[in-house]
């Protein structure tokens, strides 16, 4: 078992988007990434894909995804499940914050196939 400190937390932030990742290869995960993060209101996230199933919890706040071209809403304490590979976008109506997992270490790339650097991820 393994404690990973909040304090030890790193948060990155691009356009309006501003999250951590709490459970990674660095803090000790080892099958399961965890991420903690906040949209400002009026901020999307980019359209992306991962290789494996996204979880999405939402905290606080609410919104609209689109997921392969259908639109969905979000509201605090839904869960967005995202299918493996499927392109989506987040886009937060007001402040918004969330935790997210997947399986660790897959592939987030953009809908060109551009893989994403993702600096939480460290």
């Amino acid at each position: 078992m393994i404690v990973f400190p909040h304090a030890r937390n790193r948060t990155h932030s691009m356009g309006g988007n501003h999250i951590a990742g709490v459970a990674t290869p660095g803090s000790g995960a080892q099958q399961v990434e965890l991420w903690r993060g906040s949209m400002d209101a009026g901020s999307a996230t980019p359209p992306h894909r991962h290789d494996g199933e996204e979880v999405v919890l939402f905290l606080s706040g609410s919104g609209r995804a689109t997921v392969d071209g259908e639109e969905v809403r979000y509201a605090a304490g839904d869960t967005l499940i995202l299918p493996a590979h499927a392109v989506h976008q987040i886009f937060a109506e007001t402040h918004s914050e969330f935790v997210s997992a997947m399986p660790l270490g897959g592939a987030v790339s953009l809908p060109d196939g551009t893989v994403m650097d993702l600096p939480w991820r460290a």
